[in-house]
């Protein structure tokens, strides 16, 4: 790989990020900082540097604002995403104007709202015991006053669909899902299928280059249908995150001479945290670039040793995410899936069309004309289903660093 000249600034920008959100900025910045500055190549020091610099800056700026913001007894904004289900009510994040954070808002009953949708609570602000940006939550009742297109859109599709796979793997929306079937696809290593990750980004832009010829064509095609996507799914955190992984792994299937994945995956993540700087304590950023660098770094390295099939190639894909996904699981859940690997290897055939026949059966669910499509990709979507039903023992527990010891492992033993 040539193009690497952005991965240590981006890596920078990240950790001092970090160092200003957990409170100490200067020793961790000093320390990279000093490390690149003794390097052997003085220009990527400088831009290490400048990079640190300027993201310490914008994280530095944006908690100063928000520890000066006040809140009053009732917030207007929007919903950043759908509603989220709490141990003891309802959770939904607000994007509330001139607050350089999204706030998060803590319900006792479902609210009937969803990402996009302009609302107002009434309630009370307290202090945050997340590291972020933002230092307050607030607590109370909401009112919605109006619904996103992308809420049509995905009410639309729910309505002609019998199985709440379908609407989970292409809009992102489980609200038809059951929670012991959210369960069991979490267990199985199979919840990321129900989310808007980068593998969704990916295998819609890769369809519509894969239907036209020449490379100018190929993007065009790519974008007209990311813009597609973006415009059914919507625009919130999940979105931009699956987006900016999703164009890294395009890169790698375009196999472009002007630009490298880890180039373009570095590229995404510096704009996103030029954006949000709370993308840094994010779990979903985190696992989001983890597994797209490491289906770039490692799979190669995997099919020198499992062959160049397409089997093969599902295989080292799904090992490749798992061995650097896992220390972060670990460190969320305290335990992994151990049948992760199988579990994604048998679905991978089913998912590229549920995907790309889900997200044309959603375009058309606005004008009345969905339906046909659906019952088509329904029996795929029941194949998911009973691969994850038929495994095993799922998951044992865990700690991030047994997991991260396991993948430097797998990793030394791939590098003899």
């Amino acid at each position: 790989m040539r193009e690497l000249r952005l991965v240590p600034a981006a890596v920078v920008a990240w950790l001092a990020t970090l160092a200003v959100l957990f409170g100490h900025p200067w020793l961790l910045c000093g320390l990279v900082l000093f490390a690149f500055a003794r390097g052997q190549w003085r220009g990527q020091g400088i831009l290490c540097a400048a990079s640190g610099v300027i993201f310490a800056t914008l994280a530095f700026v944006r908690s100063v604002r928000a520890a000066g913001f006040h809140f009053g007894t009732e917030v207007t904004g929007r919903l950043a995403a759908d509603p989220l289900q709490t141990a003891s009510g309802w959770m939904v994040r607000l994007r509330v104007p001139g607050y350089p954070a999204q706030l998060p808002v803590f319900l006792k009953e479902k609210p009937e709202a969803f990402g996009g949708s302009l609302v107002t609570v009434h309630g009370h602000p307290g202090p945050s015991e997340q590291v972020g940006v933002g230092t307050t939550v607030f607590s109370g009742e909401l009112t919605a006053h109006a619904h996103s297109w992308t809420a049509a859109v995905a009410e639309n599709f729910r309505a002609v669909c019998d199985n709440g796979l379908i609407p989970g793997m292409v809009l992102g929306d489980t609200s038809l899902q059951s929670p012991e079937d959210q369960q069991l696809y979490i267990d199985t290593g199979l919840s990321h299928l129900s989310a808007v990750s980068g593998s969704n980004v990916a295998i819609v832009c890769t369809a519509a280059a894969l239907v036209v010829s020449g490379q100018r064509v190929r993007v065009g095609a790519s974008a007209s249908a990311l813009a597609l996507f973006v415009a059914l799914v919507g625009w919130e955190p999940s979105v931009q995150r699956a987006t900016v992984a999703g164009l890294a792994g395009l890169v790698a299937v375009l196999n472009s001479s002007r630009m490298e994945p880890l180039h373009a995956l570095s590229l995404g993540v510096l704009f996103l945290l030029a954006a949000d700087s709370d993308l840094a304590v994010s779990f979903g950023f985190a696992l989001s670039v983890a597994a797209t660098a490491g289906i770039v770094v490692l799979s190669p390295l995997l099919l020198r040793v499992l062959g160049t099939g397409i089997v093969a190639r599902a295989f080292a894909v799904a090992i490749a995410a798992d061995i650097v996904t896992m220390p972060l699981i670990a460190l969320m859940t305290g335990r992994v899936s151990v049948v992760s690997v199988i579990a994604n290897v048998l679905v991978a055939p089913v998912v590229p069309v549920i995907t790309v026949v889900g997200l044309i059966a959603a375009a058309l669910a606005q004008v009345g004309l969905g339906r046909p499509l659906v019952i088509l990709i329904e029996p795929l979507a029941d194949w998911i289903h009973f691969v994850a039903a038929a495994m095993p023992v799922t998951t044992v527990a865990a700690g991030p660093i047994a997991m991260l010891l396991l993948g430097g492992w797998v990793i030394a033993a791939l590098l003899r």
